[in-house]
């Protein structure tokens, strides 16, 4: 078992749902095809990705490990997704909704971790990884209406 202390915790938290983001915004850039959402997926995916790689760096100064995708849990939560996108008869509102909630969980733990004792690079990737939920939020909801 291996034990964090509570800067790794907050770090890991903030890893596995940036890495979960990245994920679902390039699931959705299959699923919506030629849909201008898919432009939009895709950016914030490839912006998404590069930030998890400055945080991998963090993470393992701190003498941990960045974590690995579960591609067991990525499939139920894109599964989870396409039922509700079934069931409301709108699977692009589905998608939305689903994103809206990813952004909002990433920015708690963000927030979280900038409470901890970090030095001036981390918390330089945690607040520019905290503005692009900002970008994120505002892009989807751009493109929603």
């Amino acid at each position: 078992m291996l034990l964090r202390d509570e800067r790794q915790t907050a770090l890991n938290a903030v890893e596995k749902l940036c890495l979960e983001t990245a994920h679902r915004y390039e699931t959705a850039v299959k699923d919506l095809a030629d849909d201008p959402l898919s432009g939009v997926c895709l950016t914030l995916s490839e912006e998404r990705k590069r930030l998890w790689d400055e945080l991998a760096v963090h993470i393992r100064a701190l003498d941990d490990l960045p974590q690995t995708p579960d591609p067991d849990r990525e499939a139920a939560v894109h599964l989870l997704s396409a039922i509700k996108g079934l069931l409301t008869g709108d699977a692009r509102a589905a998608l939305l909704a689903d994103c809206a909630r990813l952004e909002e969980a990433l920015a708690d733990a963000i927030r979280a971790a900038l409470e901890q004792d970090l030095g001036t690079e981390p918390r330089d990737t945690l607040q520019r990884l905290l503005a692009h939920t900002d970008k994120a939020r505002r892009e989807l909801h751009a493109t929603g209406d």
